[in-house]
């Protein structure tokens, strides 16, 4: 159904694309890119006027220099005529020497005045028609003062055409200081305008690049996050949730399918949760069943150590009786080891009924050699049909301990019945109890193949068993290790090399009087 039907949607849905992430990125940058041409044409364009305004004023500031130079040159020309007496000066005489250097520095600064910046002049036309018109008056006078000059005869005409030409260059300079002013102050305006566009264009670029942003927010951003905080509920197990957003490009056709899943997932998981229901409720009736199967194989293995015990005693009694009669205390004895194990028995189906609960036994005062007591009776019988050989050493059977002692021989016939059974004819195991500074240390060893890598960390495990089928049921370690950790303890396994080594570690803290 759901390769049927997303095809359909993607269809339907890129046929409704009118305005996809495309469109709208390329708008955002077709918009940004205007701004930057905008701003790129006006600093351009503001740039140049700048340039033509700082020419202008330096071709206005070398015309006021050379124009201040001819006023000067004139206005000396002009004190030294109507100083001196031209008649009465001879024709190579210092002083009209003087006076026709003066008039000549006048000259050839006017003739470079004329040439111009060696370039296109800034100014305007006008300008520089007015110049033009000025350069000329002013070259006419001079060259009657030279001519004047060359020939000094008549002192009244020299002196009016000397005054003449101070005057048009008093005029000339004039003119070209207010014109080096007005340009130096048209500069000064252009930069204030420049500042000021400056502020203008960065504030419109500010607010055309919050524009472009908030579009992006709006367009991209916030969907997307709306899409990863849908995804991340849908993700956590809300299948309800739905993202919710309508949009006409790829996020929104992204969320419907987001929106779609979410919807396929609740009905595939409401499905799902009506069969695990309902497989749970066969699975509980199978556990149950399982369960008291369980418990009838733990009753079987466990209640098989003290009828084993039981058997054992009495085929042994039957036999005395048979070679020719036991004694009375000798019968005493063995009805006693008979009495006692059937109690034993009792007590052990009780503690596998209670075996899944976690509440303390009745803790009582006793001596490890009360555990040891009566081992060699209770497995004459399975020792003499393996032909295997017990040997037990206890350095501290005798000391006052605390725990329940039916327990602690259950852990012991365990370990010794499993130890028995994997021991080859001939061969002995080992048991033995010691201190080991704040602990308690019970081991039992055997002389068996030892037990496989690969099963060592399942060896407490319920229902493990390395034994064939039909002679084990993994129940007798697990009870094991129950009963040690119930007392604080630990129990440790490991290979020898000749066997298995099991080490029983508890706290002396638990166990002591």
């Amino acid at each position: 159904m759901i390769s049927s039907t997303r095809p359909d949607r993607a269809a339907g849905a890129t046929a409704r694309r009118a305005f996809g992430i495309g469109r709208r990125l390329g708008i955002v940058f077709a918009l940004l890119a205007v701004l930057l041409a905008a701003i790129g044409a006006l600093v351009t364009l503001r740039v140049w006027e700048m340039h033509t305004s700082v020419e202008q004023v330096f071709e206005e500031q070398r015309e006021s220099l050379y124009s201040r130079d001819i006023a000067h040159a004139l206005r000396a020309l002009e004190t030294h005529v109507q100083v001196h007496d031209l008649a009465s000066l001879a024709p190579d005489s210092h002083e009209l020497v003087l006076m026709r250097e003066l008039a000549a520095d006048a000259a050839l600064a006017l003739k470079a005045l004329e040439a111009g910046p060696g370039q296109a002049d800034p100014s305007q036309e006008e300008h520089s028609r007015a110049e033009a018109r000025l350069y000329e008056s002013l070259e006419v006078a001079l060259a009657d003062v030279q001519r004047l000059l060359a020939a000094p005869g008549d002192g009244g005409r020299l002196s009016t055409a000397v005054r003449d030409a101070r005057r048009l260059g008093d005029v000339l300079r004039d003119e070209m200081r207010r014109e080096a002013q007005e340009s130096s102050l048209e500069l000064l305006d252009q930069g204030q305008e420049l500042r000021t566009e400056v502020v203008w264009t960065t504030l419109v670029g500010l607010l055309v690049i919050g524009l472009l942003t908030w579009m992006v927010r709006r367009w991209i951003v916030r969907p997307v996050v709306q899409l990863r905080e849908g995804a991340a509920r849908i993700g956590s197990g809300d299948l309800a949730h739905r993202v919710g957003i309508v949009s006409s490009d790829e996020i929104g056709e992204l969320a419907a399918e987001f929106d779609a899943m979410a919807a396929e997932l609740q009905g595939m998981r409401e499905g799902l949760e009506s069969r695990v229901e309902q497989r749970t409720r066969e699975f509980v009736r199978a556990a149950r069943l399982a369960g008291l199967g369980t418990m009838a194989a733990g009753v079987a293995h466990e209640i098989n150590n003290p009828l084993a015990s039981i058997a054992s005693c009495a085929e042994g009694l039957e036999r005395r009786i048979a070679n020719g009669g036991a004694s009375p205390a000798e019968q005493r004895e063995y009805l006693q080891i008979i009495a006692r194990e059937a109690y034993r028995a009792h007590e052990i189906t009780s503690r596998l009924l209670d075996f899944a609960r976690t509440d303390p036994t009745a803790a009582v005062e006793f001596t490890f050699s009360d555990v040891v007591r009566d081992l060699d009776v209770l497995l004459e019988h399975k020792l003499r049909a393996r032909e295997v050989r017990l040997e037990v050493h206890c350095d501290h059977e005798d000391e006052v301990l605390r725990g329940n002692p039916s327990e602690w021989k259950q852990v012991l016939l365990n370990l010794l019945n499993n130890a028995i059974d994997v021991s080859p004819p001939g061969g002995v195991v080992r048991a033995s109890c010691r201190r080991s500074g704040a602990e308690f240390v019970l081991a039992v060893e055997d002389q068996g193949p030892g037990i496989p890598a690969e099963h060592l960390e399942r060896i407490f495990d319920p229902f493990f068993t390395t034994k064939e089928p039909g002679q084990g049921t993994g129940l007798g370690l697990s009870i094991v290790h129950r009963i040690v950790e119930s007392n604080g303890g630990r129990i440790e396994v490991s290979n020898t090399g000749r066997g298995a080594l099991f080490l029983v570690r508890v706290p002396l803290a638990s166990l002591a009087a």
